[in-house]
């Protein structure tokens, strides 16, 4: 599969990494506005043509996906077109800003036959794979608890705008929409299907967007919390699952079980060990081609792309009306 990566950021450069772990699929453009990133991306690989525009790396021969990379305000125009030159999209999270443009880009890909693939990365890492173990004999109800804490936004290149994320023309949002985006999908998996309730309260940071976020999710199997922080005193991820038969917690790299047969502990890898994850790629990109060998298999990349949309939507509504519950539509 002849691929083109679209933004040579820090996640462009980590997914040209990436893919050397892929049987069969080939990088063979790189995209990027910046004289400097094009370069960049020359220097570590001289035989990968590189583009200014995505019109620019179309003209220069077939691709087959595209792999947007770029900062969200940008993942909607390229990804429509994209699939409009008949290319299948592989694109970061937040696939679309809000629900409204999700929608265009959905039915885009349904017009098209496109796939439009989300890179919600953490279904394949270590924590979630021993949590989503975990969910099958908990028993419900099954309440969970995610927190994420963070000293500050991600950086981007210094060659542009480093600190996009605190952009709000650029970014869209603050850590809610970012890393917000990984706590709902996850949320949804492991609880089974869409809350039916969301409440949240936020508190803004520098460039006026949220850079605190408390949440709860509410389903018909049990609840999530989520805490998110861009201003906390260390980088840590923390994640609980209580149900009937017992607990699961992890603490960055160390699990620790509860059940009545007594106590289990264990370790691996904490994703705090590396920002862009490129070891879970290849997992992804594998489920990729299974839904474009085999399209209709569950869950549906679409649908799971709009429902983490309509969940994040609400709870910002939430947290404009002050925590006032808001169901997901």
């Amino acid at each position: 599969m002849r691929v083109a990566i679209a933004g040579f950021g820090v996640a462009g450069a980590a997914r040209l990494s990436a893919y050397r772990r892929v049987v069969g699929a080939d990088v063979v453009a790189v995209i990027d506005p910046s004289p400097e990133r094009r370069a960049h991306a020359a220097a570590l690989d001289g035989r990968i043509r590189q583009a200014a525009s995505l019109e620019q790396a179309l003209d220069g021969g077939p691709i087959d996906l595209v792999d947007i990379c770029a900062p969200p305000v940008f993942h909607a125009p390229l990804a429509v077109q994209a699939m409009e030159a008949g290319c299948h999209v592989l694109c970061e999270k937040p696939v679309g800003l809000d629900v409204e443009e999700s929608l265009r880009m959905v039915a885009c890909a349904r017009r098209t036959g496109r796939m439009l693939y989300p890179v919600f990365n953490y279904v394949y890492s270590p924590m979630m794979r021993t949590l989503a173990k975990a969910a099958t004999w908990l028993r419900e109800p099954v309440n969970a608890r995610f927190e994420i804490r963070r000293t500050t936004h991600a950086a981007g290149t210094p060659g542009w705008r480093p600190d996009w994320r605190r952009d709000p023309a650029v970014a869209g949002g603050g850590i809610l929409l970012d890393h917000g985006t990984h706590c709902v999908y996850m949320a949804t998996r492991l609880l089974g299907g869409v809350p039916y309730r969301v409440t949240c309260t936020t508190r803004d940071g520098a460039g006026g967007l949220d850079e605190t976020v408390s949440a709860r999710l509410d389903f018909a199997r049990g609840t999530c919390v989520i805490e998110l922080s861009w201003a906390g005193t260390e980088r840590r991820n923390l994640y609980r699952l209580d149900g009937a038969n017992g607990s699961i917690a992890i603490d960055d790299d160390r699990v620790l079980i509860e059940t009545p047969s007594g106590t289990e502990t264990a370790a691996l890898t904490s994703p705090t060990a590396s920002g862009t994850h490129e070891e879970w790629f290849p997992d992804l990109f594998a489920d990729l081609l299974t839904h474009l060998e085999r399209p209709g298999g569950e869950p549906d990349p679409l649908e799971e792309i709009l429902s983490t949309a309509r969940v994040v939507e609400a709870a910002y509504a939430s947290a404009v009306r002050a925590g006032e519950p808001v169901e997901p539509v």
